[in-house]
């Protein structure tokens, strides 16, 4: 058997390299890519088979399936456990697990090659272990994953300083990923219809959006519970992009705004906001930055200027159509 001295933020660990049937290894239910859907089961269908339908729910499991049998075989090793429980690894198990009960008799899916990884090898080394895997692996876990990644180091006894050294984060921005993990957590997920659906973790980026928002998290002194709302929100799809979410803060301002955004949505609210704010509306925020240039003009855009009947012919078309505009503007007026 094959075997490396691995360093993990300073502590030597030796893996040894075996081949083992993916029938003989057992799931991990804390898995990021299911930790919280498993949370929602009751202790006692925590189990292989509840891991198994969670991963291959996933639509990207079927894509590794396929090429797993393309490949013929997998060709990456997993992470596992002394105990044979998978570290890192689930979905090409259950990948593996799936083109073997296709092809019962094709040896090439009969075992998966996996890093195994010492007995007395601390929780908190095995969780820099894998977040060494993942953030040097062209799968790796998904923001909300990886968020979820912090909080298992949080609990293996780390400190917010020592991972964001890992995750090459300042402080805050690490607390600003466990605080949107807790958001969802807390918030979000108890209010959708299946909080196990795959779906919902890509929309981690809205919450950690909020919270580093301090201004829209500002609001909450005259919305108390501006947090179940924006959880509304998304869940019903009137927050649906990372730019509603950068733009809430300007709706929260307004009451008739923010009541449109209950009652109609997120667009209803914004064309409302351009209305009131004619600045915000793309044609004069155009014409507003038209404005400031031309104010700004140097002396060598002035002789420039001069000296050219073609640029002195765009100003002057400028100046009619504006005027043109005005005096249709002030006709209408007029009629009412």
């Amino acid at each position: 058997m094959a075997s490396y001295t691995r360093n993990i933020q300073g502590t030597p660990v030796e893996l040894t390299l075996v081949e083992v049937s993916p029938l003989d290894v057992t799931l991990d239910p804390g898995n990021p890519r299911i930790g919280f859907s498993m949370q929602q089961l009751a202790q006692g269908e925590r189990n292989e088979g509840a891991c198994t339908l969670l991963l291959t729910s996933q639509e990207d499991t079927e894509a590794l399936k396929r090429s797993i049998i393309a490949s013929h075989g997998v060709q990456e090793p997993i992470y596992l456990r002394a105990d044979g429980t998978v570290a890192e690894g689930n979905r090409r198990v259950v990948a593996l697990r799936s083109a073997l009960e296709q092809f019962p008799n094709d040896d090439r899916f009969a075992t998966i090659p996996a890093w195994r990884i010492p007995d007395d090898t601390p929780e908190s080394v095995i969780q820099d272990l894998l977040n060494e895997v993942h953030l040097g692996s062209v799968r790796g876990w998904a923001p909300y994953e990886r968020a979820l990644q912090m909080t298992a180091l949080i609990s293996s006894g780390l400190i917010e300083e020592e991972i964001g050294e890992r995750y090459r984060m300042d402080t805050r921005e690490v607390r600003q990923h466990l605080a949107a993990v807790e958001y969802m957590q807390t918030h979000y997920f108890p209010i959708t219809n299946d909080p196990t659906d795959p779906e919902h973790r890509t929309k981690f980026s809205y919450f950690l959006e909020y919270c580093k928002n301090t201004k829209l998290q500002a609001h909450t002194g005259t919305i108390p519970d501006l947090k179940e709302r924006f959880a509304r929100w998304v869940r019903d799809g009137r927050i649906d992009t990372g730019a509603r979410v950068r733009r809430l803060s300007r709706v929260l301002d307004s009451t008739e705004a923010t009541r449109l955004l209950d009652v109609i949505g997120f667009a209803a609210a914004d064309e409302y906001l351009a209305k009131q704010h004619p600045e915000e509306q793309e044609l004069y925020a155009m014409l507003e930055r038209a404005r400031a240039r031309l104010s700004m003009m140097t002396v060598t855009e002035l002789v420039e200027l001069a000296a050219s009947t073609e640029r002195q012919g765009i100003l002057t078309a400028l100046q009619d159509e504006i005027a043109r505009i005005r005096e249709a503007a002030a006709r209408l007026e007029s009629e009412e």
